[in-house]
C-alpha cells in the first residue's frame, strides 16, 4: 500500500521489486481459502491491485456480492468498496461504504488484541479516509470525522497514521487559509524551533468564521531526567558479568556485559509490545544475538521469552514481543564498553502497540567506564 502510494507521487523504486509484491498479492488472491468471518488480508490485497490496475473485476464483484456479510471489519468493506471505485463501479461500491458506516456506527468503541493492529479509531479514520479518495457521497464525512475525533487517549501509530491520511483526504487544496499564526497566514502545518530564550507567547487566531479544531504538538529535552515509572507496566535494567555476578559500578574498557531487561505486566490481557533500550555512547552490542535461556552457565536461572523480532542497532537495543499474562518476562542480550568516559544512560522503555498509554520507562543514570 505504501509503495503504491508512493509511486503514484512520483517517488522512484526498483520496478523489479514492486512487480514482484505484485505477483505476491495476486497469487494471495488466487489461492485464498474460503471465509466465513475475516478476509481482511484479501479485502486489502484487492485495493492495492485495483489501484495500479491488476486487479480482477470479476473477483472484486464476486467478494462484494457474494461475501460482503462474512468480511471480520468495517475497514475490510471499505477496501473492498474503494478497489471498486477506482474500476468504475460507484454502486457496489457505496454499498459497501454504507456497510461500513453502518458497522462502526453500530459497534462499541474498545480497544483490544487484533491481528492486523486495528482498533475502532484505525478503522473509522481509515473508512472516512478510503471513501474521501473514492469521491463517494455514501457516508456521512461530518458524522465519521465526529467518531474519530471523540476519541481523545493517546494515538498509536495505525491510528495517527489513518487519522492524519483521513484529515489529508478530506481537506481542498483549494480552501482559503482561515487561521493566523502571530499574523501570518497559516496554509498548512506550522513547525517552529524555539530556543529556551524565545519566550513570547504564540497567538493563533482564526479568521475564517468558522469554528475549527487545532493540533499543538511540542517536543523537547527535559531539564530533568524522567523517574522510573509507567502505567500498565513496569520495566527494569540490570547487568551481569559473564559469570553471572551483578554489576553496578564503573567497568573497565573492553568487558563485556549481559544487559537484562525485565517487563513486568499489571493486567492478564494480550499485547504487542516494543522494548527499546538506548545505549550508553561507551558501549556497543557485541553479539546481535538474543541469549536463550541457559546458553550461558552462570546465568542458568535466566529464561527468556520468545521475540517477533529484535534489531541490534549501533545505538539501541529494540525488540518487538506478543505477551499474554501477568508474569514478568526478560530479555537478555550481550554488549561491550569500548570507550572510556562518564556517559549518560537514557531510560529503556516498554510501551503497548494498540494501547500507547500503556507504557514504562526506567530510570536514566549515569554509567562510566575506565581505561
Amino acid at each position: 500500500d505504501f509503495l503504491s502510494r508512493a509511486r503514484a507521487k512520483g517517488f522512484t523504486m526498483p520496478d523489479l521489486a514492486f512487480r514482484l509484491a505484485m505477483d505476491n498479492l495476486r497469487n494471495r488472491i488466487s489461492y485464498a481459502p474460503d471465509f466465513d468471518k475475516g478476509g481482511e488480508d484479501i479485502a486489502y490485497a484487492l485495493l492495492v491491485l485495483a489501484r495500479e490496475g491488476a486487479a480482477s473485476m470479476g473477483d472484486l464483484r464476486y467478494y462484494a456480492d457474494t461475501k460482503a456479510d462474512d468480511f471480520g471489519t468495517p475497514l475490510a468493506l471499505a477496501q473492498l468498496g474503494a478497489a471498486l471505485a477506482a474500476y468504475g463501479d460507484p454502486t457496489r461500491a457505496d454499498d459497501l461504504f454504507r456497510r461500513a458506516q453502518q458497522r462502526l456506527s453500530a459497534a462499541t468503541p474498545q480497544r483490544g488484541w487484533r491481528s492486523d493492529f486495528g482498533t475502532y479509531l484505525r478503522d473509522t479514520a481509515a473508512v472516512l479516509k478510503l471513501s474521501a479518495e473514492a469521491g463517494s457521497a455514501a457516508i456521512n464525512p461530518v458524522t465519521m470525522a465526529a467518531l474519530v475525533s471523540r476519541d481523545r487517549q493517546r494515538l498509536s501509530t495505525q491510528e495517527a497514521a489513518q487519522v492524519v491520511m483521513a484529515a489529508h483526504a478530506l481537506a481542498d487544496p483549494n480552501a482559503v487559509p482561515g487561521l493566523l499564526v502571530d499574523g501570518a497566514a497559516a496554509a498548512g502545518p506550522v513547525v517552529r524551533r524555539l530556543t529556551d530564550r524565545e519566550t513570547a507567547a504564540t497567538t493563533i487566531e482564526n479568521v475564517s468564521g468558522v469554528s475549527m479544531d487545532v493540533t499543538m504538538t511540542a517536543y523537547g529535552v527535559p531539564l530533568v531526567p524522567p523517574e522510573a515509572g509507567g502505567y500498565g507496566y513496569a520495566i527494569s535494567r540490570s547487568y551481569y558479568d559473564m559469570e553471572g555476578k551483578p554489576l553496578s559500578g564503573a567497568v573497565q574498557s573492553g568487558e563485556r556485559l549481559v544487559a537484562v531487561i525485565e517487563v513486568t505486566p499489571f493486567e492478564e490481557v494480550g499485547a504487542r509490545l516494543i522494548i527499546d533500550d538506548p545505549l550508553p555512547a561507551g558501549y556497543e552490542i557485541d553479539n546481535p544475538n538474543l541469549i536463550r535461556s541457559g546458553q550461558i552457565g552462570r546465568l542458568d536461572w535466566l529464561k527468556t521469552v520468545e521475540v517477533e523480532s529484535a534489531e541490534f542497532r549501533s545505538d539501541r537495543f529494540i525488540a518487538a514481543v506478543n505477551y499474554r499474562g501477568s508474569d514478568p518476562f526478560r530479555l537478555a542480550y550481550v554488549l561491550r564498553a569500548v570507550s572510556p568516559g562518564s556517559f549518560h544512560h537514557p531510560a529503556a522503555t516498554v510501551e503497548d502497540m494498540y494501547r500507547p498509554e500503556y507504557r514504562a520507562n526506567t530510570a536514566s543514570v549515569q554509567v562510566k567506564v575506565l581505561p
